[in-house]
Formats: structure tokens, C-alpha cells, sequence
């Protein structure tokens, strides 16, 4: 007797001559919560997988920590100032840089870029620089023999036409007056490395030289640097060790961690990952309206049994069970069926370039997935719980229906 209203429920759910209506809406119910479990496991784990993707490439590209000085100054004496960073615990690496604009020129295009002029060997020990060099070396850089040598993101060499070894001209808009009027600074420099961040911002508009190079160049001679890059034992606790650096350092230096430079845009990204997953959530919400009308109808058409099961002492919790394990059923089966196309449609993203995406806007070339347990864990949970409240109301009603008068009337 006690697994009899689980005998029932699939009973009334199985395909039959007379009830071929209510089995077609089984069928629709199913599909429904099949299709918005799908989709709301795919979006959600695109939308993780961008944030991650956008995550990776900014922290990959920059340091984990940068530290300035409140009011723009150059850090004088920065290698003392290195030497206190490193007493910090967490503290990974540390590395000097100076940041400015400059003209790339050649003999057929001109670009705007940034300049950062950088040590080559603490450079990529501050930052994941060493990794994405794709031709060339970037240790080139220190090297004193021949012209000064830069390194280019991938897409700026395209764009202008170079190569390694290539001849470029960087001016600089900072230049002097004259008695014939304003003078640029002007220099060539050898193509010495090719980097690719897999961010077109970075690729497009940003270039690497000696920090010593550089400094020749803008003429600069005192022993001063624009900031420091810190790299951290783990990225996730930058936050605290900046704050931890502030402290050692004081007034007026200022460290900010990764994603204090970048809370607006994972704000935004982390609020439209909650909006859209409100918004799926409804397509599963209204797919329980089906199982509201299977239900329904379901104890429309089997009052009879009803009222004999009531008849041979059949309680209303029992009836009540037998209409919820129905509702619970096609929650679950179509759940899980949606977990599983969900999992598939996320394994051929991840794994297949289907859908092209322009570097320039969205920083990647195809749609980024993160699978995560949890997602597919918190989608089964809301889903079977959202069509067991579905099945609740219809399910009381078939409970508290008089067996006396379902025999009368039949």
C-alpha cells in the first residue's frame, strides 16, 4: 500500500486511448521544463564562462597589483620602494614600469598606442608578458647592440604591416619648441617580439620597450618610474594585499588590486548574469503551468477511480501524493533530460568555433563556456521545486473531492 500512489501516478501518466489529450500535454509539459532547464544552464554558464574568459585576459595582461603615487608623480627611489613590497606575504614578484603615449609610425600608417617601458626579467615575473609572445623573444629588449628594440601586440603588427626585424619610428607628442616652432621626438626602433593577450584592446593599442630605452627617449634623467606591477601568490586575495602594501607604504602611494581597477564592468557583468537568470527562470515557471493543466485535467477525467480508491479507504493524503508524484515526475524527467541536452549544447560550444564573435567588441573570437557543478545543481533544485509548488493546488483540490458524490453523479 505504501508505494501504490507511485504505481498510479505513472499509470495516469501513460499513453491510453481514452486520455491521448492528457498524455500529448505530458508530452508538452515535459518538452517545456526540458527546454527552459536547457537554456538556462546554457546562458548561465556562456555568461560565467565570459566573466572568467574577460577575467583571465585583464589579470593575464596587467598585474595582479598596481601602485602609484596619489598625485601622478614619479616613484623615486623605486627600488626601495620594491624592497618594502616584497616584505609583504603574498607578495609574488614585483616590477617597475613607466606608462606614456607615442606615435608608431612607418612608411605607409601611423597609429596612437601606449608605451610601457619595462625590465624584461622582472617584467615577466610580474605579469603573464612572457607567455603571450608569439614570435620573437622579449628578452630582445635589454639588449644594447643595434637600434632600441620594441614589442608589438599581434593585431597593431597586422594592421601596420610588420614583422620581426622590421624598422618603426616612435614619436613622441611630448616634443620641444624651437626657433622654427615645435619639435617632435622622434626614433627608430627594431621590431624585436610579437605579443598576443587575446584582448584586441591590448593587441591594438599597447607596446612594450626598455625601461632605459625609453627613458633615453623622453629624455628623462632622474631615476624615477610611473608605477609598480605586483604579482601575487593568488589573485583571488589581491585585495587584501593591497591593502596590506597600503599600509607598509603609506601616504602618498595608493595600491589597487585587478578588479577594484575593473568593479564597474564585473559589476555589470555579474548583475546581468542574476537578471538573466531570473528571466530563464520564468520559461520554467511557465512550463509548470502545463503540469497545472495536466493535473487538472487528469482529475477530471479519472473522478471515478477517485472515488473508488476513496471508497476502499484511500485517505487524502494519499490522493494528494498520487497528483504531486505525477506533477514531481514530469519535473524530474524533464529536468533531467534538460541537464543532460543543457551539458551537450555547452560541450559543443566549448569544443567548436560555431559562432564567430569580432575580437574588437567582445575581447575573444568565439562564445566562452564555464561548466560548473553548482550551476547545473542550483538550476535541478529551483526546477523540481517550482513543479512540485505547480502540482501542489490542483492535487489538494483532487484530496478534498466528496467520494459520495463522484459516485452519484457517475
Amino acid at each position: 500500500m505504501a508505494k501504490i500512489d507511485n504505481f498510479i501516478a505513472y499509470r495516469y501518466l501513460r499513453s491510453k486511448k481514452s486520455s491521448k489529450v492528457l498524455s500529448f500535454i505530458s508530452f508538452i509539459s515535459i518538452v517545456g521544463i526540458v527546454l527552459g532547464v536547457a537554456t538556462l544552464i546554457v546562458v548561465t554558464s556562456v555568461l560565467t564562462g565570459f566573466s572568467e574568459n574577460l577575467k583571465e585576459k585583464i589579470v593575464g595582461a596587467n598585474s595582479h597589483i598596481v601602485i602609484n603615487r596619489l598625485d601622478g608623480t614619479p616613484i623615486e627611489n623605486w627600488q626601495d620602494v620594491v624592497k618594502k613590497v616584497e616584505t609583504v606575504k603574498g607578495v609574488e614578484a614585483v616590477s617597475p614600469f613607466i606608462m606614456s603615449q607615442v606615435l608608431v609610425s612607418t612608411k605607409d600608417a601611423v597609429n596612437g598606442v601606449a608605451v610601457k617601458g619595462i625590465i624584461p626579467e622582472l617584467e615577466v615575473k610580474a605579469t603573464n608578458l612572457g607567455k603571450f609572445i608569439k614570435e620573437g623573444d622579449i628578452y630582445y629588449l635589454s639588449k644594447k647592440e643595434g637600434k632600441p628594440k620594441v614589442a608589438l601586440g599581434k593585431d597593431l603588427a597586422q594592421t601596420m604591416g610588420l614583422a620581426i626585424g622590421d624598422d618603426v619610428v616612435l614619436i613622441s607628442p611630448f616634443g620641444k619648441k624651437g626657433p622654427f616652432g615645435f619639435t617632435p621626438i622622434m626614433k627608430h626602433f627594431e621590431v624585436a617580439a610579437i605579443f598576443d593577450t587575446g584582448m584586441y584592446e591590448y593587441n591594438n593599442s599597447l607596446i612594450f620597450v626598455f625601461l632605459d630605452d625609453l627613458k633615453s627617449f623622453f629624455k628623462i634623467t632622474r631615476d624615477g618610474v610611473t608605477g609598480l606591477s605586483v604579482k601575487t601568490v593568488d589573485f583571488n586575495k589581491s585585495g587584501k594585499i593591497a591593502a596590506d602594501i597600503q599600509k607598509v607604504l603609506g601616504f602618498p602611494y595608493w595600491a589597487r588590486d585587478w578588479l577594484s581597477m575593473n568593479r564597474n564592468l564585473f559589476s555589470a557583468l555579474k548583475l546581468e548574469k542574476a537578471a538573466m537568470f531570473v528571466i530563464l527562470t520564468l520559461i520554467v515557471v511557465v512550463a509548470s503551468f502545463n503540469i497545472i493543466s495536466l493535473i487538472t485535467m487528469t482529475v477530471k477525467d479519472k473522478r471515478k477511480d477517485i472515488a473508488i480508491l476513496r471508497s476502499f479507504g484511500a485517505s487524502e493524503s494519499l490522493i494528494r501524493k498520487i497528483f504531486v508524484k505525477q506533477g514531481l515526475f514530469i519535473g524530474i524527467v524533464g529536468t533531467l533530460i534538460g541537464d543532460v541536452l543543457g551539458y551537450l549544447i555547452c560541450i559543443v560550444l566549448e569544443k567548436y568555433k560555431i559562432i564567430s564573435l569580432p575580437e574588437d567588441i567582445y575581447y575573444m573570437d568565439r562564445i566562452p563556456v564555464k561548466i560548473m557543478p553548482g550551476v547545473f545543481v542550483i538550476v535541478t533544485v529551483c526546477a523540481v521545486i517550482i513543479t512540485y509548488i505547480s502540482s501542489l493546488f490542483p492535487s489538494r483540490q483532487a484530496a478534498k473531492l466528496d467520494p459520495i458524490e463522484l459516485l452519484r453523479n457517475e
